[in-house]
C-alpha cells in the first residue's frame, strides 16, 4: 500500500490548474500571490524593508570614492567606498527638499563630497554635510550642517558580499543566517573573489517565480545542460537540500560531468574549497542565489519592480590574481551556463514568464509544490520559503482570502 496515496487520496487530485488541489495546505499555493497588488506592498514593506538582502560585492567599489546605487524595496541606496576605506549604505535622498544626490549607476567621485544637483548641499563620504548654499538664509530658524547629514543604512561585509538592512530592529546578520548557512557560504565565498561580469535582465514575471526556479531541483529537466552532465551522472539526485528556519536553504555539493557537455572540464581551474568539476548552491531568503561550479561563481539577486516586473542582476565571479589565461577559462566556463548567451539563464526566463502569462490571465489557479522525496528533487525548500513568506506576510499562500490568524 501507497502510504502518501492513502494520506493525500492522490487518485482524486485535480491537476488541472483550477480546481483546488485535495492536498495539505502547505503543498499547494494559490497563484493570486504572484499578481496580487496588495500582497506585493507587503511583500516590499516586511520583506525587502524588513530583512538582510545582498545587493552587491565589495570588488564592484574598489577604490577610495568608488560608488554604485542598487535599489532595495523601490529604494535607491548609495553604496560608497569612503576616504576612511570603509563601505557605507546611505538612502540616496538629498535630506533639504528630496532630491537624488547620485544619479549615475556607478562611478567614482572626482572628490570627497558629493553635491545635490537641485541646491548645491553638499555631504562627504561618511555622509555628514559640508556645505548648506546661502545657509544665511536658514539663520533664523536654525537649519545647518549639523543634523543634516545623508541617512546611513545597515550594511555587513560577509566575505566581500556586501549586505544592507533597512530596518533597525533587525537581528544581526550572523543570526539572520545561522551557523550552518555562514559555513555553506564560506565555500567558495571566503575566497579572494572579485566580479568579472554583471548581466541585467528584465522578467515580466513576478520575482518569487524566479526564486523558485532557483531553489528546487525538479526544474532541472528543463536545461539541456543539467540533463547531459547532471541528472545522468550517479548520485547526483540524491544530494540533500537542507532548510533553515528563516527561509535559506543550501545544497550538499555534487560532481558534475562537464565533459559530457561540449568537452569542457573544469578540474584545472577549480577554486579553492571546491570538489574537482564540483556544484553548490545556497539561497539566502528571500532572494538571493550563491551558485558555484567549480571554476566560476555565479551571485543572482532580484529586484522586484512591481507584482508582474522584476529585474534579475546576475554577477560572475573568478579569483583575484588570475592570469589573462586562467580569467579567460573562467569566463568561457562562466558563459557556458550563465550570462546572456548562456544555455541556462534564457531557460529558466522562458519558464517563469510562461509561467506568470497563465497566472495573471487566471487560466492557472494553483500551484503544486507537494514532491517530498528525499534528495534535490523535493520541494522542501519551496515549502520551507513560503512557511516565512506566510510568517512575515500574514497571508495564506493557499489561499489568500481566508483569514490569517496571528499565532
Amino acid at each position: 500500500m501507497n502510504s502518501h496515496r492513502d494520506r493525500f487520496m492522490l487518485d482524486s487530485i485535480p491537476l488541472n490548474g483550477g480546481l483546488r488541489p485535495d492536498l495539505p495546505s502547505t503543498h499547494y499555493l494559490d497563484n493570486r500571490i504572484y499578481s496580487d497588488h496588495e500582497l506585493y506592498a507587503r511583500e516590499r514593506s516586511e520583506i525587502f524593508g524588513k530583512q538582510w538582502k545582498f545587493v552587491c560585492h565589495e570588488s564592484e567599489v574598489p577604490n577610495t570614492r568608488d560608488f554604485r546605487q542598487v535599489s532595495v524595496a523601490e529604494q535607491d541606496i548609495i553604496i560608497l567606498r569612503g576616504d576612511d576605506d570603509e563601505i557605507r549604505a546611505f538612502h540616496n535622498v538629498c535630506p533639504h527638499r528630496g532630491s537624488k544626490i547620485l544619479r549615475t549607476i556607478a562611478g567614482n567621485l572626482p572628490q570627497d563630497r558629493m553635491t545635490c544637483f537641485y541646491h548645491m548641499w553638499s555631504f562627504n563620504t561618511r555622509g555628514e554635510c559640508l556645505n548648506i548654499s546661502q545657509d544665511h538664509g536658514y539663520e533664523g530658524c536654525g537649519v545647518g550642517e549639523e543634523g543634516t547629514s545623508l541617512r546611513e543604512i545597515r550594511l555587513h561585509n560577509l566575505h566581500g558580499l556586501l549586505f544592507i538592512c533597512l530596518d533597525e530592529n533587525t537581528a544581526e546578520l550572523e543570526e539572520y543566517l545561522g551557523a550552518q548557512v555562514m559555513a555553506a557560504m564560506a565555500i567558495p565565498w571566503s575566497s579572494e573573489v572579485e566580479v568579472f561580469h554583471i548581466h541585467r535582465q528584465e522578467i515580466k514575471a513576478n520575482w518569487k517565480l524566479f526564486v523558485e526556479t532557483n531553489c528546487e531541483g525538479y526544474h532541472e529537466l528543463l536545461h539541456t545542460l543539467n540533463r547531459t552532465t547532471a541528472l545522468s551522472t550517479k548520485g547526483y539526485k540524491d544530494r540533500q537540500w537542507h532548510v533553515h528556519p528563516h527561509g535559506h536553504v543550501w545544497m550538499d555539493q555534487a560532481l558534475i560531468s562537464y565533459d559530457r557537455y561540449a568537452d569542457i572540464r573544469r578540474d584545472d581551474v577549480t577554486f579553492p574549497g571546491m570538489q574537482e568539476n564540483g556544484h553548490t548552491v545556497v539561497d539566502v531568503f528571500p532572494d538571493t542565489m550563491l551558485n558555484c561550479r567549480a571554476s566560476t561563481g555565479r551571485i543572482d539577486t532580484l529586484i522586484p519592480m512591481g507584482p508582474s516586473k522584476t529585474i534579475l542582476e546576475c554577477r560572475g565571479f573568478g579569483l583575484k590574481g588570475d592570469t589573462p589565461e586562467v580569467r579567460e577559462k573562467r569566463i568561457k566556463h562562466h558563459n557556458q551556463v550563465w550570462g546572456p548567451t548562456g544555455t541556462n539563464l534564457p531557460e529558466d526566463v522562458w519558464a517563469v514568464e510562461v509561467q506568470m502569462e497563465n497566472m495573471v490571465s487566471g487560466n492557472s489557479k494553483y500551484s503544486v509544490i507537494a514532491r517530498e522525496e528525499e534528495g534535490a528533487m523535493s520541494d522542501a525548500p519551496l515549502r520551507g520559503f513560503y512557511e516565512v513568506w506566510r510568517r512575515l506576510i500574514q497571508s495564506h499562500s493557499h489561499d489568500i482570502d481566508e483569514p490569517f490568524n496571528v499565532q
